[in-house]
Parts: C-alpha cells; sequence; structure tokens
C-alpha cells in the first residue's frame, strides 16, 4: 500500500512538471498581432464603411520612362525639389547637338540668300551700272557726230568710203554696249522674280525643318518634370543606358505639399461614400492617430483589388471602388505609405428645408 502511494505520488509529480513546462512554453510563444481597436483611437464619429488604401501625392505619382535610347548623363538626385518643366535626367546628345548647330548654320545662309535676292544689287552697284549706261550713252552721242561728219565729207569727197564705213561701225558698236549697260541696270533695278523668290523660300523653310527635327530630337532626350513637387524615387544612375522599347522607367515624381489617399472600397459600399463626405485614415506607423480628410473624388467603374495586406485571411478576388481622399493639411506622411480609411456617415439633407425652398 505503501509503494502505491508512492508510485502515485510519483506520478503526480510528472504530471505537473509536464504541465507547468507546457506553461512556460506556452508564455514563451510571440503574441499573435492585434488590430487597433477603435477604443484606443482619439474619440471621434462612428465610421459606416472602412477600405484598405495607400498614401499618394496630390498630383498623384508621376512615372517617367525614355523617350530616346542611349546613356544617361543627368540624373536628379532622389529627394531633390523639382519645378515643372525642370529638367530631372538627360540622355547623351551630344551629336544631335553638333548636327543643330549645322542645320542652324543652313538656316542663317537660306535667310542671306532670300534677303539677298529681296534686297537687290548693292547700292555700289547700281550707282556703277547706271554711271557705265550714261559713259555709253555719251560715247554713242559722239559715234553718232563722227558719223556724221564723215557722212558728209564723203558726199563732197573729202573722205574715203573706208572712213565712213568705219564711223558707221563704230556708231552701231556705240549703240549695242549702251543697250547690253542699259539692260543690266534695268536688271539690277528689277525686283526679283516670283519663281526664284518662291525657291528662296522653300529652301529656307526646309532647312528650318530640319533644325526643329533636331531640337525635337534633343528634347526627347530629356526628362522634365510634369509637376512642381518632388523626385520621389530615381530608377536609374547616371551612366546607365536606358532604352524604349519598352520605356526603361528612370524616376517618379509628385507634389508632395499635399497628400491624398487612394482607398478601395468594396463593391457592397460603394453607395455609402460620396464626394465631400469626411473621413480619416490609420496606419499601424503611427499607432492612436487619425488623419483627417474629404473624399474629392469617387470613381467610375469597379475592378479588381490592387492594394494587398499579404494577411491569409485576405480575399484577393474582392471587386473594389477607387476613392480618393485628400487629406487635410500638410501632413507627414511618406507616399506609399498603406492606411486603412474610414468614412463618416454624411450628414443628412434637410428635406423641410428644402421643400419650404420650393
Amino acid at each position: 500500500m505503501r509503494a502505491s502511494s508512492r508510485l502515485l505520488g510519483g506520478t503526480m509529480i510528472v504530471l505537473v512538471t509536464i504541465v507547468g513546462g507546457l506553461a512556460v512554453l506556452v508564455s514563451l510563444e510571440p503574441p499573435a498581432p492585434r488590430a487597433m481597436a477603435q477604443s484606443e483611437l482619439p474619440a471621434g464619429p462612428s465610421p459606416v464603411v472602412s477600405a484598405e488604401g495607400r498614401i499618394e501625392s496630390i498630383s498623384g505619382d508621376r512615372d517617367l520612362g525614355a523617350t530616346a535610347v542611349g546613356s544617361l548623363t543627368y540624373v536628379a538626385a532622389e529627394g531633390e525639389r523639382v519645378s515643372e518643366g525642370e529638367i530631372i535626367a538627360e540622355i547623351d546628345n551630344r551629336d544631335l547637338k553638333a548636327q543643330l548647330t549645322a542645320a542652324e548654320a543652313r538656316v542663317k545662309i537660306r535667310e542671306r540668300e532670300l534677303e539677298r535676292l529681296n534686297n537687290g544689287a548693292r547700292e555700289q552697284v547700281r550707282r556703277e551700272a547706271a554711271a557705265a549706261v550714261a559713259e555709253a550713252d555719251a560715247a554713242l552721242r559722239l559715234a553718232q557726230v563722227v558719223l556724221q561728219r564723215k557722212d558728209q565729207l564723203a558726199r563732197s569727197g573729202d573722205a574715203s568710203k573706208e572712213a565712213l564705213d568705219y564711223a558707221r561701225s563704230s556708231y552701231e558698236t556705240s549703240v549695242a554696249h549702251k543697250e547690253v549697260l542699259a539692260e543690266r541696270l534695268a536688271l539690277l533695278l528689277a525686283p526679283p522674280r516670283p519663281e526664284d523668290v518662291a525657291i528662296a523660300e522653300a529652301n529656307l523653310a526646309v532647312a528650318r525643318a530640319d533644325a526643329e527635327a533636331l531640337k525635337a530630337a534633343i528634347e526627347k532626350t530629356r526628362l522634365r518634370s510634369p509637376v512642381d513637387g518632388v523626385l520621389l524615387r530615381r530608377f536609374k544612375a547616371l551612366g546607365e543606358t536606358v532604352t524604349t522599347l519598352p520605356p526603361t522607367l528612370i524616376a517618379t515624381v509628385g507634389d508632395t505639399s499635399h497628400l491624398r489617399v487612394r482607398a478601395e472600397v468594396d463593391e457592397a459600399d460603394v453607395g455609402k461614400v460620396q464626394v465631400g463626405q469626411r473621413a480619416w485614415v490609420t496606419a499601424d506607423a503611427f499607432p492612436g492617430q487619425r488623419f483627417k480628410g474629404t473624399v474629392s473624388q469617387v470613381g467610375q467603374r469597379v475592378g479588381r483589388k490592387e492594394i494587398r495586406t499579404d494577411t491569409p485571411t485576405e480575399k484577393v478576388d474582392t471587386r473594389v471602388l477607387e476613392v480618393l481622399i485628400q487629406l487635410d493639411g500638410s501632413i507627414p506622411l511618406p507616399v506609399g505609405l498603406r492606411v486603412d480609411a474610414f468614412f463618416e456617415a454624411p450628414k443628412p439633407v434637410n428635406t423641410a428645408s428644402n421643400d419650404q425652398a420650393r
């Protein structure tokens, strides 16, 4: 009997030890993650709808891809503030710049050609031509006088027929010389022919088009910020090669002076959300805080869920509607942060006052 009692006591001790050990093991297990209860948040109205969302810049995140092939010769630093139209990245374009210099020189040549055609000859050339005509006219008058004298002398027998023929030849030569010089002067004084002007203008237009095409090609090597904001992320570094098929993503910019939340509301709750409705968001990184805002836009098309929490119980085949919430003031939250959005009940419409107004 005493042996049985001793055996029973030993068994109890072993059981107690095993149970105690299990209790210690259980106590060493890490606590399961716990969602923040509404009671832990600052007091406020109860939400009618909740949804998952992400923080983004007020302008939306703008991804900038390469529009030319080559190596990067400049990329702005991540986090750098940029202005709208400012160059944030540039692809090697030295060959295009050299071609542009030559094209601009050709434009200047064509411009001078057209200008010279419209202006005609220089004033000095015109004066020289007019003087030559006057000189030829004087020589013609002298030749005419000599011819008349020789003709009279030949008739009286005081001049030979050869002398008369020589005087007549000199006169005719003077007439022809004056006509040539007069035509040259008239050509210098006349306006340019329309067909010559058209050809010169066409040559100028072609030269300018070539220069503009090169400017456009150079502009394609430059990525400019579409908004005033911050370079949120840089995907490529100086010297890396980029291409256009498909376009290489180089940087993302956005206006972070204000933030908004892109929330995904379950299709069963879309009727409870409207523009102007007040809302707030919470984030695990900022426990116990609410960031208030207003619904600024409600999507028009229900689609697939894009925001993932990676929890085992998450439904990935849920149909959702995108809703934008503009947050109040300037809130220092990182772009891309996942948040939970809560929508307050919309204010009831005072039908009585509306009926009185009618």
